[in-house]
């Protein structure tokens, strides 16, 4: 049983790229006509790419720092590749590999590192939550009446931020969830004394969400979509969420099935609001197998020599 439970996420994948493949050759003659490729917006999706990376390392890196494990930006950077890189495998192989190489080199214990990982996620959601209302409040603003499930689907996002002052051991939570509460109460003591790192390391995933919704943006434009910045904020801020998934290899179907449901939320074309998403990541999976390639050799080259030391 344990076997063909490795299996499942290859067999989700699989399933997921026969349907896409289907839906794309029945609808390719509508697609090829909608379709704009210019060089210069693949360039741009690199560059945002790119630049999408880049922020990652320095959230590694600050964050790192912050828990007393003196990382450089070089190897921030490459934990960011490597974490993107690995994460193409199911069940969170980017999480791993950091704990690894952050145990290996520099001692930081997985308890502390997942612990504080789990809860700087939390603020993460919240933020995104947080943002998420903001442009619905501004579209209200302008007029535009935004659907009520939105405004509850992100404010349930901001209220994750209850999460981190659950009791340590509440008794009416199963054993695992218990732990699960306890982890975080510790995570969320190890960030909370420096509110400064909070803030910062906030104000970059903001920072990343935008970065996101460029790229969502472009994507859509490419397909002749007229999907504003504000909308494809939205997109960026509800796809936090799929990190809490990993049924394929690279989340693969999930950041889908979420702008695939807001989009039909928001009256626009789904198949096409699907397609985009596949395009968006196509781009950045190119950029992330080369970086993440070259920094796996890197990084194991330096582990492999700091044991023979």
């Amino acid at each position: 049983m344990h076997r063909v439970k490795r299996f499942w996420p290859y067999l989700f994948l699989l399933i997921a790229l026969v349907i896409f493949g289907v839906y794309l050759s029945a609808n390719a003659d509508r697609y090829r006509q909608l379709l704009d490729l210019s060089a210069l917006t693949i360039g741009w999706l690199l560059l945002l790419s790119l630049l999408f990376w880049v922020v990652n390392g320095v959230i590694n890196t600050v964050f790192y720092r912050g828990l007393d494990t003196p990382v450089t930006l070089h190897e921030g950077l490459g934990l960011a590749a490597v974490n993107t890189l690995a994460n193409q495998l199911p069940f969170a192989g980017g999480l791993v590999a950091k704990g690894v190489y952050l145990k290996q080199r520099y001692r930081l214990t997985y308890s502390r590192y997942l612990s504080a990982t789990a809860a700087l996620y939390i603020c993460f959601v919240a933020a995104n939550g947080v943002l998420g209302l903001a442009v619905l409040a501004y579209a209200q603003w302008r007029g535009a009446a935004a659907p009520a499930i939105l405004w509850l689907g992100f404010a349930l996002m901001t209220t994750a931020l209850a999460a981190l002052w659950l009791p340590v051991r509440p008794g009416w939570l199963p054993l695992r969830w218990q732990r699960r509460a306890a982890q975080l109460a510790e995570g969320w003591h190890i960030l909370g004394q420096n509110w400064l790192l909070v803030l910062q390391l906030t104000g970059l995933q903001i920072g990343l969400t935008a970065l996101f919704a460029a790229r969502f943006w472009l994507a859509f434009g490419m397909l002749s979509q007229p999907v504003s910045f504000s909308d494809c904020l939205l997109f960026a801020a509800a796809t936090v969420l799929s990190r809490l998934v990993s049924i394929a290899p690279g989340g693969l179907g999930v950041r889908e099935g979420i702008v695939g449901a807001m989009a039909a939320v928001l009256g626009f074309d789904v198949a096409a609001s699907v397609v985009a998403v596949g395009l968006e990541r196509l781009v950045s999976t190119l950029v992330v197998m080369v970086i993440g390639a070259g920094y796996s050799y890197t990084m194991s080259r330096n582990l492999a020599r700091e044991g023979m030391e």
